[in-house]
Parts: structure tokens; sequence; C-alpha cells
């Protein structure tokens, strides 16, 4: 198992490294939505500041489903996910594996910009560890959850994939922009940061085993 997940993470890695807009849309995106609003509104701090919360969190979810087709469609088409079903490795951990991979590429350069948002929004500086918290299990999230649009969806647009994941996105919406919105009043915030880490916990297990059915159902 070692064997093959090393080398899944280290193939997709290097493919993305190669094809660098595979991570560079999504974060010019994201900050590109977020520079939008100061110029729109104007340079009002406390304006900016209280819709901060929302405005982080709306463009992160979008951002993240840019790259949302590129979690199976390579392997599709290469063949590598017969190889998943005919292995003797649990499908379940090469798409967690996947998921992983997904967020690498896309989560986490996501929390980098997120800090020069926090600069361009006036979030304050006390709100900004908050912030990234609620980024690191949203996002992550987001990409459980993209991973089983992305099956559902294999092999057709790329559009429906967005369709099916975003109805889903509302709580992790609503939880993230209540932590950071928290946060900026002074108010206490893990209990929406609890919530967000119940739902990874019971969301890795059930969702990958439900991406490795839609692959599955991909295929019949």
């Amino acid at each position: 198992m070692k064997s093959w997940t090393y080398i899944l993470l280290k193939r997709d890695l290097l493919i993305a490294f190669r094809r660098s807009a595979t991570y560079i849309t999504p974060l010019i995106f994201f900050l590109i939505v977020i520079t939008f609003f100061p110029l729109a509104l104007g340079p009002q701090e406390k304006l900016l500041s209280s819709l901060a919360p929302g405005v982080i969190w709306i463009a992160a979810l979008l951002a993240s489903l840019l790259a949302v087709e590129t979690i199976f469609n390579e392997d599709f088409r290469d063949g590598t996910l017969d190889s998943f079903f005919i292995s003797l490795e649990p499908t379940f951990i090469l798409v967690f594996v996947k998921v992983f991979i997904h967020w690498l590429i896309t989560g986490l350069p996501l929390l980098l910009a997120s800090c020069v948002a926090a600069l361009v929004l006036y979030l304050p500086f006390e709100s900004v560890s908050a912030m990234i918290l609620s980024l690191i299990l949203g996002t992550f999230f987001m990409s459980l959850l993209g991973a089983l649009g992305a099956a559902l969806s294999l092999g057709k647009s790329a559009i429906l994939s967005a369709v099916i994941v975003l109805p889903f996105s509302i709580p992790t919406l609503l939880m993230g922009t209540s932590v950071i919105a928290s946060a900026i009043n002074n108010q206490e915030y893990t209990g929406f940061l609890m919530i967000m880490g119940g739902m990874l916990a019971i969301g890795i297990p059930a969702i990958c085993l439900l991406t490795v059915e839609a692959l599955l159902l991909s295929y019949d």
C-alpha cells in the first residue's frame, strides 16, 4: 500500500508542478475575487471588514471547484483508474490520497493567499488564526465533495461536478463564515470549528466510500 500511495502522490504532484495552471488558476481566481470588492466598494475599512468572512469563504469555495475535474479525469483517460480497481490495494485509501493531493494543489495555496486577503479586506490580526483554521478544515472538506462530484460526472462536463458540489458546500460556507465573524467580534468560535471538524471526521470515511461507489457506477 505504501508503494502505491507514494507512486500516486509523487506522480500527481509532478504533473501538477509541470502544469502550473492546475494550482495557479485557483490561486489567481481567489485573489482577483478578493481584490474586486475594495475596487468596487472603495477603501472603507469597516464595510470591508464586515464583509470579509463571506467574501473570503465564497472566493475560497469557488476557487476550490476550478480544479475538481482534474481529480480523476487524467486517471480515467490513461487507464490508471482501471489499475486501481484490479490492484489489491484498498480503493478507499487510493481515493483519499487523490483527495489529499487535490487539497495540496488547491487548498494549501489558498491558505497562503488568504493572508493577503486578510490585509486587503482589513481583517483584524486577532482573527487571522481563526480564518486559517476554518479554511484548513473547510477546504479539505470541499476537496472531499469535489472528489465525489468528479466521480459522479466522470467523462462528462466539468460544470456538472460544480453543480453537484455547490449545494452540499452550504454548511461549510455557513460554519466558515461564522468562525471568522465570531473572531472579528471577539466571540467564542471553537464550537463552529468543532462542527467543521466533526463534518470532516464523518466526511472522510463516508464521502470516500461514496466516491468509490460513484467511480464504479461510472464504469457501468
